[in-house]
Parts: C-alpha cells; structure tokens; sequence
C-alpha cells in the first residue's frame, strides 16, 4: 500500500505514517495503557449533573457549567460540560420516558426581566462608510 492509502485507512496523516514506516521499531503508534487512564475532572461531577438534567432535561450546558463553577467550585471547562451533557441528556430523557421524539419537539422559552438585555442589528453597517 502506498502511504496515502495507509492514511485513507488508518486517518492517520501521511507524514506520521512515513514517520512509523520509517522508525526502527515496531510499525504501529503508540497506544495509552489502560491502567494509566487519567481523571477527567468532569468525571466527579457527572452524577451532580445528572441530578441537574433528572430536575430539568432541557437545562443548558451554559447553565450547568455556570452552576457547578458557582456553586461547586468546578474548574474545567464550558467545552468538556458541553460534550458530557450531549451524551447524558439522551440517557436521562430515556430514564425518565421521554423520547427521542418528543425531546426534540420540546423548547424553552427565552424571557428576560425588561432592561436586562437589549439586542443591536449590525447588519446595515460596513467597513468604511460613512452613512448621512
């Protein structure tokens, strides 16, 4: 095989399947043991935020975070909440008899106290000109 077809194959790129075709020893990446797994710090706080999403399954990642950094002293970040929440929330629904189905016809409505945020249209302004 050529070393782009490796690279098809693998998805790997093709400068780091000539790197370990080339290198004297074995011809595969290295991989991570298991045993040497590292903890993830949103590992600990999964079950909290379980809790979270069994109070209200249509809670945002946003929120979640902000709570946990708040009130739990979480210090990872908006992300790794993000992606966690992605794969719970599906499971949490299914515990609680909501399906697929129904999850996504659900929605939350977006209401702010009056003056707490205001909203601009910038869509008229460009670069350079000067509007009279």
């Amino acid at each position: 095989m050529s070393l782009s077809e490796i690279s098809r194959e693998t998805g790997l790129d093709r400068k780091t399947v000539r790197k370990y075709l080339s290198a004297p020893g074995p011809a595969t990446p290295p991989s991570r043991s298991p045993s040497g797994r590292r903890v993830r710090v949103i590992d600990e706080f999964g079950p909290l935020i379980d809790s979270m999403l069994r109070a209200e399954v249509l809670m945002k990642a946003a929120v979640i975070h902000e709570r946990l950094a708040q009130e739990y002293g979480f210090t990872g970040n908006y992300q790794r909440v993000k992606l966690y929440v992605q794969t719970a929330r599906p499971r949490i629904a299914e515990e609680l008899g909501i399906t697929p189905k129904e999850l996504a016809g659900m929605h939350r409505r977006f209401e702010v106290i009056p003056g707490a945020q205001a909203q601009v249209d910038w869509g008229g302004a460009t670069r350079g000109r000067v509007y009279e």
